[in-house]
């Protein structure tokens, strides 16, 4: 039985270290697995969708133990269904939920069965939606599906209208509806990138790249052992056939069932977790953040 917590580790933490606290039980509302989550360096809180709950979860960036959220949108009219990733954008106050072919826009401070403000769907938008991140400094929304999350749609074209070409597609952050996406970055690599984040002051795009993911909505959950996945580095301004500027962890390197990416540009570091080696590998890259 999975043990589904929110554990925070000193930011130099090694080996086998202890977490320094942990968000956990059944006041927190988590379910049997945690997929995703998003923390707000803005306003100091953590954002949590919970897939069984249909709800996203907003906790305080302290919060420690068994603890309820301070606000939790769930209800009919969010249009939430086994939500498993978000992202966030303090600057501007919004919760971005990528759910199927659509991204749902919330308000930051939405509390309860709330309406979306906005919803990116429609066939030229092209997505299945796996993962979204927010480049607040350009203003754009950054979405990624992988190749088992593409579908066909009738047609053709990255840009939307017909086969939903894996790729990572850059739209602008009020995009609303059917609209179509700026850029599209397409290839090898970009049709198995899933999960993503973002270094926005220099319009950097971090995806981990699953070579042969089976995609779906939970990714490919029966486990990974070969030296295939790697963190891809693009910039916002990429589009067509571009490959990654830099690679992390891999190819044929360390990574091999890489679940989760984080930042931390004032350390010039990338940090990934991965479910088969159970551990968290932070990489020392200054050149991918300049």
């Amino acid at each position: 039985m999975a043990h589904p917590q929110v554990a925070a580790f000193a930011r130099l933490a090694n080996g086998g270290a202890k977490p320094t606290r942990a968000i956990a039980g059944q006041n927190t509302m988590f379910t049997r697995t945690i997929h995703d989550m998003a923390y707000d360096n803005v306003h100091d809180e953590i954002i949590v969708p919970s897939f069984y709950a249909f709800a996203i979860l907003t906790f305080r960036g302290d919060a420690n133990g068994n603890v309820a959220p301070v606000r939790k949108i769930w209800g009919p009219h969010t249009r939430l269904k086994n939500p498993q990733a978000v992202a966030v954008d303090g600057v501007h106050g919004e919760i971005f939920v990528p759910q199927g072919n659509q991204v749902l826009v919330f308000p930051r401070e939405a509390d309860g069965d709330v309406a979306p403000i906005r919803v990116v769907e429609g066939p030229d938008t092209g997505l299945g939606a796996g993962r979204v991140t927010i480049d607040p400094v350009h203003n754009l929304l950054i979405t990624a599906n992988a190749q088992g999350e593409a579908a066909e749609g009738g047609g053709g074209g990255g840009r939307g209208g017909g086969r939903r070409v894996a790729a990572i597609r850059i739209f602008d952050r009020l995009a609303n509806g059917n609209a179509k996406p700026l850029r599209v970055i397409t290839g090898e690599a970009t049709k198995d990138a899933w999960l993503m984040t973002m270094y926005p002051e220099k319009g950097v795009i971090f995806a981990v790249v699953r070579p042969g993911n089976t995609g779906g909505l939970e990714g490919d959950i029966s486990g990974r052992y070969l030296l295939d996945d790697y963190v891809g580095v693009w910039s916002v301004f990429d589009d067509g056939n571009v490959p990654p500027r830099f690679t992390i962890g891999g190819p044929a390197l360390l990574l091999k069932d890489a679940r989760g990416i984080a930042v931390d540009p004032r350390s010039q570091d990338v940090m990934v977790s991965d479910k088969t080696l159970n551990a968290i590998f932070r990489f020392h890259v200054p050149e991918a953040f300049n």
